[in-house]
Parts: C-alpha cells; sequence; structure tokens
C-alpha cells in the first residue's frame, strides 16, 4: 500500500486567501526512515497544520536523521510562517496530517499575528471540526465553506478574484500597491508591497519564478537545461541553478530526478499537480 497524498484545492470564494490544502497519510504503508522524510521548499506562504495521527519532528538539514529524541516535535496544531529556506520534517511512524497554506495578506486579514505565534480562532475551529476519518472532499468542501464566510465578511468582495498561486498572488498586491500609492515615491509602493506580502518585490519574483519550474516539471519537459531555464523565466542556466538551489537546496538536476524518483518528495509532485 503507498501513502495517500493529496492537493486540496480551494473554491473560489477562498482563492484569494487560501493556496492550497495538502493531506498526508501514511498508515497502512511500511516505508523505510529515510522515506519518512519529507521535503518542502521555501514559500511565502504561511502553514497551519495539524497532525491528526502520529508524531512529526523538524530536521535541522535534510539529511539528518538522528534519535528522534534529539528533535523538535511539531505541536499536534501549529503555524509556520513564510520560509526563506527549504526546510524538513520526519516522522518515526505513520502519520496523518493536513496542512493549509494561506497567502500573508489573508493570515493578517483573518487576524493571524506577523509573528506567527497565535492562530486565528476560525482557522482553529476549521481545523477542529475536519473529520480526518471521513470521506476528505466532502469534509475539504465543509473546511473551505466555514472559512469561506469568514473569509468574506473580513475581505470584501473585492478579494474573492481567482487566484491561482504565487505569481497570481504576488502581481495582485504589485497592481494594488501601484493604485494604492499612485503619484507616491517608488519607495512607498515598495514598503506596501513588503507589508502586504511580508516580501520584498525582488523575493516575491524569485518565488513566482520557482513556481514556472513546477510548470515546466509538471509538463515532463525533454528540453535541455539551458531550454528549461529560458522557458521558466530565467536568464540563463546559471541563474536558475543558483535560485533553485537558494529555495530548494538542490540543483535542478537533482531536483528533477528526486521528483520523478523519491518518495520524501511527494509534496514537490503535488505543488507540480497544482498547475
Amino acid at each position: 500500500m503507498r501513502p495517500i497524498s493529496e492537493l486540496l484545492l480551494p473554491p473560489v470564494g477562498l482563492a484569494s486567501c487560501v493556496f492550497a490544502g495538502i493531506y498526508r497519510d501514511t498508515r497502512g504503508t511500511s516505508l523505510p526512515d529515510r522515506d519518512r522524510i519529507n521535503h518542502f521548499p521555501a514559500s511565502p506562504i504561511v502553514a497551519v497544520s495539524k497532525v491528526f495521527h502520529g508524531d512529526l519532528f523538524l530536521l535541522s538539514s535534510a539529511s539528518d536523521l538522528p534519535s528522534h529524541d534529539s528533535l523538535t516535535r511539531v505541536p499536534s496544531l501549529s503555524v509556520t510562517g513564510p520560509q526563506d529556506v527549504p526546510i524538513s520534517s520526519w516522522s518515526p511512524g505513520p502519520e496523518t496530517a493536513l496542512t493549509v497554506g494561506f497567502y500573508y495578506d489573508a493570515w493578517l486579514q483573518l487576524g493571524g499575528d506577523a509573528q506567527f505565534t497565535e492562530i486565528p480562532a476560525a482557522v482553529a475551529e476549521a481545523f477542529a471540526q475536519f473529520d480526518i476519518d471521513a470521506p476528505r472532499q466532502p469534509e475539504w468542501d465543509r473546511f473551505a465553506t466555514k472559512l469561506a464566510d469568514v473569509w468574506a465578511s473580513k475581505a470584501g468582495p473585492k478579494e474573492t478574484r481567482r487566484i491561482t498561486g504565487v505569481s497570481d498572488w504576488a502581481q495582485a498586491i504589485v497592481t494594488r500597491g501601484a493604485l494604492s500609492t499612485a503619484g507616491r515615491s517608488l519607495r512607498s509602493l515598495q514598503r506596501f508591497i513588503k507589508r502586504e506580502s511580508g516580501h520584498t518585490q525582488r523575493t516575491l519574483d524569485v518565488f513566482s519564478t520557482l513556481e514556472n519550474v513546477h510548470r515546466q516539471q509538471a509538463k515532463g519537459s525533454q528540453t535541455s537545461l539551458a531550454e528549461f531555464a529560458i522557458d521558466a523565466g530565467f536568464s540563463d542556466q546559471s541563474h536558475m541553478g543558483r535560485a533553485v538551489r537558494r529555495l530548494t537546496g538542490f540543483s535542478p538536476a537533482q531536483l528533477n530526478r528526486a521528483i520523478a524518483e523519491d518518495e520524501p518528495f511527494w509534496c514537490y509532485r503535488l505543488l507540480g499537480e497544482r498547475f
């Protein structure tokens, strides 16, 4: 039996708030310790996770697997802010977890704090009511409907536009900033972008381009790495290599092979499915 990994997409009314939900279930599987590692790329997304079964520990590096007694245990309900570096976790046994990614500005509008120490009551309640053993899509629909009602009251109609990923979200923030700071300085626009996204425009551009790498990977492109880099939006192959290694910890060639072959890269495969 294989582990279950599923991508749960938000409805239109929640698309400007939630990036996606990610479900992972390794119960009933026989996995070696190395395959119980979970690799995640750097991301501008705020991630709220609930571990329903099992234990989950943070790893200090992608290759570390010491005794779990020396690792930091992830609380059953936790929030992780945007990450400029890749992170990895590990479970010593079967686990079931749900992670929901929120756009940074939406997180703040829902009542989250910029230090990521508190989970908004509406978000915590939605997780508490999620039945992990019930059929997932109906449960996700119920989860999303509950949050969509709260989001509509917080954000208003102008925030219900369709956003399909980080690049759309980043562009929406830049556009909103350009309109709200029209006639003012470039520095004012940069401050607006940093306040609304938690990142500089340059960093958002890097994340957006990495998303293009996922799109290219999902297409199963057989082009050379140089052509792959241009198609993804990089200036050249070296530029792509530096950016991909910074945000994932791996070279493009290593990452492509790992996504195709290695169980710990299941999240990367789901991100590819999103596009």
